[in-house]
């Protein structure tokens, strides 16, 4: 039973939290407003939720007069000359919240798109959006336990819910109307015992069907009568372009904070994982602090490691470097190969002018001192390019500069080799052990169960297709192996 705790204490009730995956924490642009990466719903001041009272019968002129008064109502479009408008008056028990990409004012949280971008590195907002200007609304019992229900499709800004001819529509065996959306509400329980977790679509009701088997907008589901659309912490909910994780105060309570990530991060760094081909110190980075050397892991194996050029045996790979550290290489091997000619010519005429010698020696000597540079940089922390003269690059630069399958210098398999990124959402973890597993192919670390629980959760992708996929970042998982386990090497000292 939900304790009353807070009913009693100063503070506003929270209902709950909705969180939208694929963020890792905050949106491409940061969070602002009613555009954000997390929503938390609190207790109203007043009261705004409504129920259904009246049902009418008309035409469409007269559908017109009807939702156009200052009561909320839902139109039902049967015919070009019936419709049914069903009248909705206020309910003192509720709180409403609508969800939706518009940004009028009927909108409490705006969402957009949140797909993951390429190799997990972000999210990508598409051309054109599927996500419905007033996509669903959540209700939220204002006594305790605060039940969260969701509905389907949301009021425009004249307080009117209308389904137009093409869409899903029905009489239910009590003679009230009930509809889906064109682009549909999608709901997913937590598994709970031997029930596994499935998605089921939600109506304009609240009543729970199956999912639609054809994409035609006139088709519906079974309906599922023993479920309902009572939000659990863990529920996921669909919007065709976004998915949001439910949260509830209860669950909050149990689930790790961000300062608790932020120490976990500080105990990793504190280890000193070491690069064994660099030998130099990893640090996963925070978000407003310096840009330490970030680690890096081939996901074959879970070997962890700094940046670095090795490129293996076997297969050649094509190194993408600039025009200037290609010029510099190809200075560097034409001075070597021309040293191997003097040393060569030396040989076969017993001897060669001292001059041509020092040159030599001085080209030596100069890689030397380079060697040298490049490895004080190392040992003071700098991001310094590798013993070639390659340069600085970010991040970015650099994952797009391995694309493809890379060998492990310490195991030799081969596999993607990508740069590391903690998962800084905090509720998406199941549990507050360390991070030591990587997401495969993103690179996003997170606990063993986090990663287990993910990589068991189908997402949808697309139209009607679902895949396991990174809570973080959305990207898709690799069936075979969704995630390994990182091996990190201790300090050398």
């Amino acid at each position: 039973m939900f304790s009353l705790e807070q009913e009693n204490s100063s503070k506003p009730v929270k209902y709950g939290e909705l969180i939208v995956l694929g963020c890792n924490g905050s949106l491409p642009g940061g969070d602002r407003g009613r555009r954000r990466s997390r929503f938390s719903l609190f207790k109203r001041p007043t009261a705004n939720g409504v129920k259904p009272s009246t049902t009418h019968t008309c035409s469409p002129q007269a559908a017109k007069v009807i939702s156009k008064n200052s009561q909320h109502s839902v139109s039902y479009t049967l015919s070009w000359s019936e419709m049914v408008v069903v009248e909705y008056t206020d309910d003192n028990e509720t709180d409403m919240f609508q969800i939706g990409r518009s940004t009028e004012t009927p909108i409490d949280i705006v969402v957009t798109e949140t797909a993951g971008g390429r190799h997990g590195n972000g999210p990508m907002r598409p051309l054109q959006s599927t996500v419905s200007r007033f996509a669903c609304r959540i209700v939220c019992d204002r006594t305790p336990p605060y039940t969260a229900r969701v509905y389907a499709a949301g009021f425009d800004c004249s307080r009117n819910i209308f389904l137009g001819e093409k869409a899903a529509k029905w009489r239910t065996f009590d003679c009230q109307m009930d509809g889906l959306t064109t682009n549909g509400v999608l709901l997913m329980q937590p598994a709970r015992g031997s029930k596994p977790a499935v998605w089921r679509e939600i109506s304009v009701c609240g009543n729970v069907f199956t999912l639609r088997d054809t994409t035609s907008p006139q088709d519906r589901g079974k309906q599922v009568k023993d479920e309902s659309p009572v939000l659990l912490d863990g529920s996921l909910i669909d919007l065709c372009g976004v998915t949001l994780l439910w949260r509830s105060v209860e669950g909050l309570s149990r689930s790790p904070t961000a300062g608790h990530l932020e120490a976990l991060r500080l105990r990793l760094n504190a280890a000193r994982p070491q690069c064994p081909v660099l030998l130099s110190t990893l640090a996963f980075p925070s978000l407003d602090g310096p840009r330490p050397r970030r680690p890096w892991a081939y996901l074959t194996c879970g070997h962890v490691h700094g940046y670095h050029q090795w490129q293996g045996r076997g297969i050649p790979y094509k190194q993408q470097s600039s025009a200037e550290t290609e010029k510099r290489e190809t200075e560097r091997e034409g001075g070597r190969d021309r040293g191997e000619r003097e040393i060569q010519r030396e040989a076969e005429s017993g001897g060669e002018k001292e001059e041509q010698m020092e040159g030599i020696e001085n080209e030596a000597v100069k890689g030397e001192r380079e060697e040298k540079t490049v490895k004080r940089g190392r040992e003071g922390g700098r991001d310094r390019g590798e013993r070639g003269g390659q340069t600085e690059r970010s991040i970015e630069e650099e994952a797009e500069a391995v694309r493809g399958e890379r060998e492990c210098p310490l195991c030799r398999s081969r596999g993607p080799y990508v740069p590391l990124t903690l998962g800084r959402v905090s509720d998406v973890y199941v549990d507050a052990e360390s991070p030591s597993h990587a997401f495969v192919p993103c690179g996003h670390v997170c606990s063993e169960r986090t990663a287990e629980h993910w990589s068991k959760t189908p997402l949808k992708r697309g139209t009607n297709v679902f895949h396991p996929a990174c809570p973080f970042c959305l990207g898709q998982l690799k069936r075979d192996r969704p995630y390994v386990r990182l091996i990190f090497q201790g300090p050398l000292d």
